[in-house]
């Protein structure tokens, strides 16, 4: 029999997937969502309340200079949707499933975008139709922009959306849910494999970094030393026999060559090294208070309709905000973070740790890609706050835990 959450729990499930899709109705999806609960609106509001009046403060600020409307509502619709996925993902009730529902979502999303891309490359592959062709066939049905970089003889080619960011994350809590479950094991390392398999297509360094830095931390925190050791040296023993004995070998070097010197790299960075030479000197005409959001530089535009939007996002919101307001910022997203998403319980250095390490990560990712603020941005947040939960849930199945505050909601 379906019991009263049922309906909520489809709901939840079906916004998050609007999410990972980045789909125009997310807004009216989780606006339902929140009606239908009025323990998760109580939540929401507690912890978007705050940020998004700093963003209306700063849009103010920012008109006041002289900012471009346009630009700033823009700016401003960006953060704001950030702070509104953030708050959804974290204010789902505990009787709905919570954090792990979201986290579970989540996966499940990455996972079907991993088995998407390797899908365009199957069939490029097999009927020999450019993977070009087959990449603005899917952008066109479905309104996602991929990111492509072709491999030279070889049907690979780089698949990156916006939501690849995310993944890295994923992978923290997927691998500590393997060292720490016993349940769904296979389905578990299956989902691994499909996410390492699309991170590396993204062709992106950073999210190779991100990822290793992310599985490595899991393993340290999550495992015991002889688990960590068994695990290691399976891993170990099964990559290298699937890199010296398969295809696989010939297929990860390519991609490696490609995105590890090269003109491709030299290009990109390069473009990287002008818009910070241009965001530091524009910096320093307003060290303090910055320039406001929607703020850009006319002779740097790097897309018309979006002109405030580069590739080193950090350094563009701090030419836009000043040390003032980005300390501000800062500390008005920590106080959310730690005052409202920490139970009392949860307040463990190890967790405080990991919050304040996803939290660099988040930034430093901004310093290559602008993918700071959106959808993504707001998942990423969810992880950076909530991370600990998803993980103590697993630890709940073989020891016993105290019950937290957010349990009783």
């Amino acid at each position: 029999m379906m019991t009263i959450n049922e309906p909520k729990k489809i709901l939840a499930k079906f916004a998050i997937y609007l999410i990972m899709a980045r789909s125009f109705l997310i807004i009216p999806m989780i606006g339902l969502h929140l009606i239908c609960d009025s323990k998760a609106m109580a939540r929401f509001f507690k912890l978007v309340w705050p940020l998004a009046m700093l963003i209306f403060i700063l849009a103010i600020y920012s008109l006041g200079q002289l900012n471009q409307f346009p630009s700033v509502i823009g700016q401003s619709r960006d953060m704001l949707l950030t702070f509104v996925v953030f708050g959804f993902l974290s204010s789902i009730p505990h009787r709905m499933g919570g954090e792990r529902l979201a986290f579970n979502t989540i996966r499940n999303g990455a996972v079907v975008i991993g088995f998407g891309k390797m899908a365009i490359l199957f069939i490029s592959a097999v009927t020999g139709m450019p993977t070009g062709t087959i990449i603005k066939a899917v952008s066109k049905v479905w309104d996602i922009q991929l990111m492509t970089l072709g491999v030279q003889d070889s049907f690979l080619t780089r698949l990156q959306i916006p939501m690849d960011s995310v993944t890295p994350f994923i992978l923290y809590v997927l691998v500590g849910q393997i060292l720490i479950s016993k349940q769904r094991k296979l389905l578990n390392v299956i989902c691994l494999v499909v996410l390492i398999i699309s991170i590396l297509l993204t062709f992106s360094r950073f999210f190779w970094a991100v990822s290793v830095v992310a599985i490595a931390l899991s393993l340290i925190f999550n495992a015991k030393l002889s688990t960590k050791i068994y695990y290691t040296m399976v891993a170990f023993v099964f990559g290298w026999a699937l890199y010296s004995f398969t295809p696989v070998g010939d297929t990860v070097s390519k991609i490696l060559e490609t995105r590890i010197g090269g003109s491709v790299n030299t290009s990109s960075d390069v473009v990287r090294d002008v818009q910070a030479n241009a965001m530091s000197h524009h910096y320093l005409d307003n060290p303090i208070f910055g320039h406001g959001i929607g703020y850009f530089i006319p002779s740097l535009i790097r897309a018309p309709e979006t002109p405030y939007l580069y590739e080193n996002q950090t350094q563009s919101m701090l030419m836009d905000l000043g040390i003032v307001g980005a300390s501000i910022y800062l500390l008005v997203l920590l106080m959310v973070i730690f005052g409202s998403c920490y139970d009392k319980t949860e307040t463990r250095f190890i967790n405080i740790m990991m919050t304040f390490a996803f939290l660099g990560l988040w930034l430093v990712g901004g310093l290559f890609n602008p993918l700071l603020f959106g959808a993504s941005g707001g998942a990423i947040l969810f992880f950076c706050a909530r991370h600990h939960a998803v993980i103590d849930y697993y630890k709940a199945e073989h020891l016993p835990s105290p019950v937290s505050e957010r349990e009783l909601a």
